[in-house]
């Protein structure tokens, strides 16, 4: 799942700490936090929605096979 080395993370957050600066850099860290467990949230419940159709699927091909 990485998609950077760590020298490319290093570079990406020395980068962010000289252009937000040390003050802002926790508050805006806290926000981009927020941001993707929200989006990873919303992303468990599509795939939840998802796995669910296809059971109801599944059943349903079921009972017409016995039928």
């Amino acid at each position: 799942m990485s998609l950077a080395g760590w020298t490319e993370i290093i570079f990406i957050i020395l980068l962010a700490f000289i252009i937000i600066g040390p003050k802002d850099l926790p508050k805006i860290l806290f926000t981009v936090g927020r941001f993707l467990q929200t989006l990873r949230r919303l992303s468990d419940e599509f795939m939840a929605e998802f796995e669910t159709i296809h059971h109801l699927k599944e059943l349903e091909d079921e009972k017409k096979k016995r039928q």
